[in-house]
């Protein structure tokens, strides 16, 4: 390359950097709705509270303004609010009595204190490309505070455009490429240059037009099995780091916590024992 290309191409590449100055960055703001996500949320939550004959209105949209938004008696806003102004969003909905089922960020979800907060963890992909691990809010569930809604998270599931799966391909275990080779990285390992042959392909690969992906060596027999055993002893040392990061420090009830859950206890409804304790018990009993 010329002094001078090199000189064009680092103004080109200093100019392009110069616009993404200016190109608008995505934020949880500008999560446009699916209109295919947003139908499975309507169908769910119409069901669910028994909205048929109330309007549904979604006063959310770019250059839009909720405030001013004519509500009428027996509305029900449903729709996919601005995150970053959720908490004053439900405020606003609470203190004029307006009934709502509000799109949430999962993460922070508590911290919006709602009167119902729906923990569903679902993966939505917005209309920007923008992914946001989702849940919701309502006011239409009085005396819930928490509550999960599988059939709503199931919903969003069946709402997202199938994705194209990739092939996936299995080698028997004389045959390794780097990227399977990576697996036994932690692990103290070698091959003889008399131990090993390289190819592009295998044969049964030739015939459908496929390759080892950055090719691949044949090992022997011996070599295989030594990196069989590698490669179990590297898996135990990943399970091993796995559980040493699941170490958490654990956060102790003070006595006033303590003493908030007594009240909680005094107050509560008797609630029926989870199934999986009792059958738990059941098999311990007849061990």
């Amino acid at each position: 390359m010329s002094a001078q290309q090199a000189e064009i191409d680092a103004a080109a590449q200093e100019y392009a950097e110069f616009l993404a100055k200016f190109e608008a960055k995505k934020t949880t703001d500008d999560c446009f709705t699916p209109p295919e996500v947003f139908a499975a949320v309507n169908r769910w939550a119409v069901e669910e509270y028994r909205l048929h004959g109330r309007r549904i209105v979604r006063p959310f949209h770019p250059g839009g303004d909720f405030v001013c938004f004519d509500y009428r008696p027996g509305d029900v806003v449903l729709d996919n609010p601005p995150f970053s102004i959720l908490s004053k969003i439900r405020c606003y909905y609470d203190e004029r009595g307006i009934d709502y089922f509000l799109f949430a960020p999962s993460l922070t979800l508590f911290s919006l204190r709602a009167p119902t907060m729906l923990v569903v963890a679902a993966d939505v992909e917005y209309a920007n490309g923008a992914k946001i691990n989702t849940s919701f809010i309502t006011s239409l569930q009085p005396g819930v505070r928490i509550r999960t809604a599988p059939a709503l998270a199931q919903a969003l599931t069946d709402a997202r455009p199938p994705r194209r799966q990739r092939a996936q391909y299995s080698y028997p275990a004389n045959v390794r490429n780097a990227a399977l080779l990576q697996r036994v990285a932690a692990v103290d390992f070698s091959v003889g240059a008399d131990e090993c042959e390289f190819i592009d392909a295998m044969d049964s690969q030739r015939a459908e037009g496929k390759s080892v992906f950055g090719g691949g060596y044949l090992l022997a027999d011996g070599v295989a099995a030594e990196l069989r055993a590698a490669e179990l002893r590297a898996a135990e040392l990943r399970a091993a780091e796995l559980t040493r990061a699941q170490d958490a420090i654990e956060w102790r009830l003070s006595v006033r916590e303590l003493g908030i859950i007594k009240q909680l206890n005094d107050r509560a409804l008797p609630r029926a024992q989870p199934a999986i304790t009792l059958s738990l018990f059941k098999e311990a009993s007849h061990g």
